[in-house]
């Protein structure tokens, strides 16, 4: 009996489910049936029927389009909006980024018997960031942003002109952000940064001073000038390196970030019972001649002064008139330049300076192939790749990129008949991946306050600087962290590689730099 009550009963419902599904005006009617006869048959068999639920069951079947009428995916929460890219700042458009490249034309320097490299143009210098730049585009750009780089130059022997950068890339350009690697006059950034409110990140050094004028926008890779001439003062102090009481000549300049290297020297060392006397070199006149006259001038003036030990400040490319000097006098009192102005400590600015200079002293933040007991260091895994990524955006330099090797050589022969090509440039290396990660972390429309914040929390390796580290942080705008105290030694193309790789220690048969110790100290 049940058996045959339970088959009737799905035929039953068979049928209501085909009727409601022809919907129509008879829906209403058959469900009331339905619902009429199930109750009927169940109190006729109620009393045999308490053990086996089938019926009680049955209407789960009949309530089987509650899947239609509360479906749990239309009340899921709804996804948060996606952030449109906006003209977000000046320089930003919905698809692009400008930023000024900021880059030395160099014809000037080699119209004046500076021996420049034929691959040293004023192109592949800007090519070192542009190439980053190509590379971003291709996987998709910043955020979705494609980088225009602008090529912006200036000429390093008429200040007139570096103003004019500014100009143009303020104004006529409208750029983001301006970026130097190296040799742009510190004298000229306040135009960018305190002028005109544009961000500006620099190779080298700047003062606290700037920093602190416009503390969103200017970034450095070296520490502070001020820094740079209390480290070198105080090194000089603890090592003893000159007699207590003795008397110290500063050749200084008038661009107001390397003066204040000279007043930080000279406040230490007097602070330590030293006396100082100071030459200032007219350094922005824009007469090259002039200021290298001035320098040549200088090493007299100290000598009838009775100095024991000479401070040298001034840019490589106005301390020609003084090294020659030294060259041709021979004074007695020994040098130490400090790392305040552009190249004056690097291997191209070695490569380039008068051999009049043997044993002066630098602290610096820059590193060194060389070590103090002799042999060549390797690369890290940072610089690893610097180097290769070079080798890879400039062919030619024929696949090689060699320790020492100044700045665009090729083919540089040896006295052994080796060739080197130049050595890569970890600056601009170094920049490109901070840049790269500050506008990523600076949201989806970036502004340069959102940058600045994004770029003080930036850390990590530093290619060729600092100990192979840096870092940025609150009130800190510039990366590098330590410093070394380093010798300039002297080796030509006439000078034979030696049975531990060097060049009378020298990575390459230029000039060079060589740690005193391979000591690095942190600083505040």
């Amino acid at each position: 009996m049940n058996k045959k009550v339970l088959k009737l009963m799905a035929i039953f419902l068979s049928f209501v489910m085909i009727m409601a599904s022809c919907g129509g005006d008879d829906d209403s009617s058959t469900s009331d049936s339905s619902t009429s006869d199930s109750s009927s048959s169940a109190e006729e068999e109620a009393p045999a029927k308490e053990e086996a639920p089938a019926e009680e069951e049955a209407p789960a079947e009949e309530e089987a389009p509650a899947e239609e009428e509360a479906p749990a995916e239309e009340e899921a929460p709804e996804p948060e909006p996606v952030e449109e890219r906006t003209a977000s700042d000046v320089g930003i458009t919905e698809d692009s980024i400008k930023i000024g490249v900021i880059v030395s034309d160099l014809q000037g320097l080699i119209d004046i018997g500076y021996p420049l490299p034929a691959a040293l143009t004023t192109d592949h210098l800007s090519e070192r960031f542009t190439k980053y730049f190509d590379e971003w585009n291709a996987a998709g750009g910043i955020n979705g942003r494609m980088i225009e780089g602008v090529q912006i130059t200036w000429d390093p022997l008429s200040p007139a002109t570096m103003e004019n950068s500014c100009t143009e890339a303020v104004l006529d350009e409208q750029v983001f952000m301006a970026i130097n690697a190296s040799g742009f006059s510190q004298a000229f950034i306040p135009c960018f940064t305190e002028d005109n409110d544009t961000t500006f990140f620099y190779g080298e050094v700047a003062s606290q001073a700037m920093i602190d004028a416009a503390p969103d926008r200017l970034f450095s890779l070296n520490p502070p000038s001020e820094v740079a001439g209390e480290a070198g003062a105080q090194l000089i102090v603890d090592q003893g390196l000159i007699p207590v009481g003795a008397k110290v000549g500063i050749l200084d300049s008038t661009i107001p970030p390397i003066a204040a290297a000279g007043e930080s020297a000279a406040s230490i060392l007097e602070g330590a019972g030293y006396s100082t006397t100071t030459i200032t070199v007219n350094t922005l006149s824009g007469d090259n001649a002039a200021a290298n006259a001035e320098g040549a001038a200088a090493v007299a003036q100290f000598t009838a002064e009775g100095v024991d030990h000479v401070f040298v400040i001034l840019p490589f490319i106005y301390a020609a008139g003084f090294w020659g000097e030294v060259g041709a006098l021979q004074p007695s009192w020994d040098r130490t330049i400090l790392d305040s102005a552009s190249s004056n400590c690097t291997p191209f600015g070695a490569s380039r300076t008068n051999p009049a200079a043997e044993g002066a002293i630098c602290v610096t933040s820059y590193d060194s192939y060389a070590s103090p007991n002799g042999g060549v260091g390797d690369d890290d895994a940072f610089e690893a790749q610097c180097r290769q990524e070079w080798i890879d955006h400039f062919p030619i330099f024929n696949g090689k990129s060699d320790k020492g090797a100044p700045s665009g050589e090729v083919g540089l022969e040896t006295a052994d008949g080796e060739l080197l090509n130049s050595d890569y440039a970890p600056g601009e290396c170094t920049m490109q991946y901070l840049i790269k990660a500050a506008l990523e972390n600076a949201g989806v429309n970036p502004t340069r306050d959102s940058f600045a914040d994004a770029m003080r929390g930036l850390s990590g390796p530093q290619a060729f600087r600092s100990n192979g580290e840096g870092a940025f942080g609150p009130g800190k705008n510039y990366f590098s962290t330590q410093m070394q105290a380093v010798e300039f030694t002297l080796a030509s193309r006439s000078t034979p590689k030696g049975a531990d790789g060097t060049y009378n220690g020298c990575p390459a048969p230029v000039n060079c730099w060589i740690p005193t110790n391979g000591q690095w100290f942190k600083f505040n």
